[in-house]
């Protein structure tokens, strides 16, 4: 068997994404067309984005080196136990437009709690309790200099999410009994098969048919491919839908029948209008 680099292995995932990803004239389900409209495809710009962009800004601006405990499958980029805090800004945090997806999901579903596994330094956290304020948030970080920076931030922008420092075997249990019931939850954090189809299962109890679960980085390893389609597969999962960054799945108990989407906004295929491949 030829062993793939990363770049390699990501083109393969992605050409098999693209050969088979839909756009919105392809959609027939209304719920799904509208997270397209109102989500994915979304290009408003909110007022919360500016003092966030200010953040990452000052962030990539740090020099300054911090002990990195990593307790998951590392980092692709990184190497090391010391890295400025501007490389983290830049290649372990997420990038602007996912973080914009993950505000507007939050503005249009409106979660009552949100649970976020890696919290890095807090960007995507703040994305997510922006977009509902009123959420019950509680962020897990296993690295301590990572949290500590993070707590600081969310201080500085008047965040109002606790963060639970430590390995998500530990922290993990405590935060689900804290929130009782999974509105949203983005896991990412940790790219291994077998823990994340655990996260899975210990997340499930705590879901009902409003709850989504966000899965980060489906495709940076096949090992995370093979964990995102047995995911989809559980029979509880009512909805699942492929960004190729992400995967989302939905528990709602009026799809009667199991229903897999995967889907590319329209402008990378732009000649898909409904008579097209």
């Amino acid at each position: 068997m030829v062993n793939l680099g990363y770049n390699e292995l990501m083109l393969k995932h992605f050409v098999k994404y693209y050969l088979r990803a839909s756009t919105k004239y392809r959609i027939h389900s209304p719920f799904v067309f509208d997270l397209l409209k109102d989500v994915i495809e979304d290009d408003r710009y909110y007022y919360a984005f500016d003092h966030l962009a200010s953040l990452r800004a000052r962030l990539l601006q740090k020099n300054e080196e911090i002990e990195i405990l990593d307790l998951g499958a590392g980092s692709r980029k990184n190497s090391g136990k010391r890295r400025k805090i501007s490389a983290i800004a830049k290649t372990s945090v997420s990038p602007v437009w996912q973080c914009h997806f993950l505000y507007r999901l939050v503005h249009q579903l409106q979660p009552a709690t949100i649970l976020e596994m890696g919290t890095s330094l807090g960007l995507s956290s703040m994305h997510l309790h922006f977009g509902n304020q009123k959420a019950a948030m509680i962020t897990l970080e296993g690295s301590p200099e990572i949290a500590r920076l993070a707590k600081e931030n969310f201080q500085l922008l008047k965040a109002n999410i606790e963060l639970m420092e430590g390995p998500f075997e530990k922290t993990l249990p405590e935060s689900l009994q804290k929130l009782v019931k999974i509105g949203l939850a983005f896991i990412d954090g940790h790219h291994l098969k077998i823990p994340t189809i655990n996260y899975f299962e210990q997340i499930l109890p705590f879901c009902d048919q409003d709850s989504v679960l966000i899965f980060d980085d489906i495709y940076w390893s096949d090992e995370m491919a093979e964990a995102w389609a047995e995911l989809k597969k559980h029979p509880k999962v009512t909805l699942s839908i492929d960004l190729f960054w992400c995967g989302l799945l939905f528990f709602k108990e009026e799809f009667k029948e199991k229903q897999d989407f995967t889907i590319i906004p329209f402008k990378y295929k732009f000649w898909q209008i409904g008579l097209l491949k």
